[in-house]
């Protein structure tokens, strides 16, 4: 790291030792649980890592018993017909993200503009994972920084007809806790910081991810770790509790609401049709033929986001950047010394 720059994930991966507040350096960091620190991915752009900061932890949970594998959605046992109409109702969701207010005001904004000792960057918007943590298929395996947001997905099943988690709460059934050490991984895997974004669910699971590039199983990666638990009713009941059922890791929000709409519906844009038929080399004709197959039609139109209350959006605007003021911390600008 030059003087007066912040760090990229190569250098910032070297601070990293254990969960404590002074790292082996000898250099401090803040107790805030809910600290944001600045990552350099490129000249103009950083991201906002969740605490804390010097742990090289990343965790995930998983109770499935009947999946051998660990992979992303995009690599599961899907049917080729399946897995297109669930690529195009990602590329809906993006469609829609970007005519976001939020997204054209994270865009444009400029971070760390109250520390003079550092450049100004603009944060990196990550779509693809904001569609991973809305229940889109994508080629990123979900990782957090937080275990207790690992624990809850361990523990917990979705009930996709409610829409919902339920604590499993079965003594026969085993779930597996991955503990993946990061700080040994850059530059071998593909890790995929994401943290604060402007839409909540990435911040609110601390959230990283993988990303693959091909089918292959996080159960045979370096570096990774695997916890059986026994999936007892106080064990799983606990961490339900913890995160409200989930909402505290899924709040409701107009996204989620229309990421629900996109997943239900029987319709697809054209715009998306020929995005696909861009990037796969499928022929447009070739998708809709499949899409009428499946009985879902057509449409010029695409999903998008109007503001109905101006008052309101400012006022949650206004709510979101005054918190961050307060979150982010980079690295060599302690609370006690900072202006």
């Amino acid at each position: 790291m030059t003087e007066g720059d912040i760090q990229t994930l190569k250098e910032y991966s070297s601070m990293l030792c254990d969960d404590g507040l002074i790292n082996h350096f000898g250099c401090h960091t803040t107790p805030q649980k809910d600290a944001l620190f600045p990552l350099k991915v490129s000249d103009k752009e950083i991201l906002l890592l969740p605490a804390p900061e010097f742990s090289p932890f990343l965790y995930r949970g998983e109770n499935s018993n009947n999946r051998p594998t660990c992979k992303p959605t995009l690599f599961r046992n899907l049917n080729a017909e399946k897995k297109l109409i669930l690529i195009l109702k990602k590329y809906e969701f993006l469609y829609a993200i970007k005519t976001h207010p939020l997204t054209k005001e994270f865009r444009d904004r400029y971070f760390l503009t109250s520390y003079p000792k550092f450049p100004n960057y603009k944060l990196k918007l990550d779509y693809e994972a904001i569609a991973q943590h809305y229940g889109f298929i994508t080629s990123h395996l979900d990782l957090t920084r937080d275990k207790n947001v690992a624990m809850f997905f361990m523990t917990s099943k979705y009930i996709s007809e409610e829409k919902r988690y339920i604590p499993i709460s079965d003594n026969s059934k085993k779930g597996i806790l991955y503990t993946y050490d990061f700080k040994f991984g850059v530059g071998k895997h593909s890790i995929n910081p994401i943290g604060f974004q402007p839409f909540s669910r990435p911040d609110k699971q601390k959230a990283f991810s993988m990303i693959f590039n091909k089918n292959v199983d996080f159960n045979s990666f370096d570096f990774v770790q695997k916890e059986e638990h026994i999936l007892s009713k106080d064990f799983c009941e606990k961490y339900y509790e913890m995160f409200e059922g989930g909402s505290r890791l899924f709040p409701i929000d107009e996204v989620s609401e229309v990421s629900e709409v996109i997943k239900d519906s029987d319709y697809i844009s054209k715009d998306s049709i020929e995005l696909y038929s861009m990037t796969s080399k499928m022929s447009q004709k070739s998708i809709i033929k499949i899409l009428k197959q499946n009985k879902i039609s057509i449409t010029d139109n695409k999903y998008s986001f109007n503001i109905l209350s101006l008052e309101l959006y400012n006022k949650n605007l206004f709510s979101i950047l005054q918190n961050l003021d307060n979150r982010i911390k980079p690295r060599g600008i302690y609370p006690h010394i900072a202006n």
